[in-house]
């Protein structure tokens, strides 16, 4: 019979208030994938695991099995990401990856590469890595491991090599088009060769690598259209705090979080 509680290390992706004083967390941990737990009077000020409830805290939680939720019953901070939490461009973007790894996932699936995915691209924001680099390469590596890599060696529809000229983007296809495809089918976007050459450096390298790439306004916002756009399409909806971080974008200074 196995024990009826366990230790996992985790990180939270989400939390819910519940009833007076309870929490329930969404954790995703290394070793049995995305869990929900209640963490029972989290919320009251006596609390003293209350600072390991919060989104995005990485932490070896200590859990009990329940009949429906289990519960958190101790917990160990591992890494808390103080630099990223005091910049809100660095944390909007820390929210977002944590939303992209929960609609991929599902409930209790193992995934200790995707784990890795999402603690690199943690530190590399706490790091103070550009937050659009991050999210891209997040996009990029998350869809790669998730079987949705999008086609960024030739063309998705004739299989024909890209040439180095502005060709064409169709998530309903695959990803990238020559030019000549492009103009044969409808809602393509164009895709100009800065960013197709952006897209293969991000998906071949480490974030270490990635966080050497120069992303402009014009390009940065290229990249985040056609991925937004491709994310959109294998998840059929849109992800919430992309919304956010069109907001920050668009501030001349990011508000400090208070």
């Amino acid at each position: 019979m196995s024990s009826r509680t366990y230790r996992a290390e985790a990180i939270v992706l989400k939390t819910n208030d519940f009833a007076e004083a309870d929490r329930i967390l969404v954790l995703f941990t290394r070793h049995f994938g995305k869990v929900r737990v209640v963490a029972k009077g989290i919320r009251r000020a006596t609390s003293r695991m209350a600072g390991h409830a919060e989104p995005l805290t990485h932490a070896t939680y200590q859990l009990a099995r329940g009949r429906e939720l289990d519960v958190l019953t101790g917990a160990e901070a591992r890494a808390i990401y103080p630099d990223m939490r005091d910049d809100l461009s660095l944390i909007a973007a820390g929210w977002y990856v944590a939303e992209l790894v929960d609609r991929f996932t599902a409930d209790r699936v193992p995934s200790a590469p995707l784990f890795d995915l999402l603690e690199t691209a943690l530190r590399g924001l706490d790091a103070g890595v550009d937050a659009p680099v991050v999210c891209r390469w997040f996009d990029l590596h998350l869809l790669d491991r998730s079987g949705f890599r999008p086609e960024l060696g030739e063309c998705a529809h004739c299989r024909q090599s890209l040439a180095e000229e502005t060709n064409g983007w169709e998530p309903a296809v695959g990803g990238a088009l020559c030019a000549s495809c492009a103009t044969q089918l409808p809602n393509v976007a164009a895709l100009t060769v800065r960013a197709l050459k952006s897209l293969r450096y991000l998906l071949v390298s480490d974030l270490a690598s990635a966080a050497r790439l120069r992303l402009d306004v014009g390009l940065a916002r290229e990249l985040d259209r056609h991925l937004r756009g491709f994310l959109r399409y294998v998840l059929d909806r849109d992800i919430a705090t992309s919304h956010l971080l069109d907001e920050l974008r668009d501030l001349r200074r990011p508000a400090p979080v208070s």
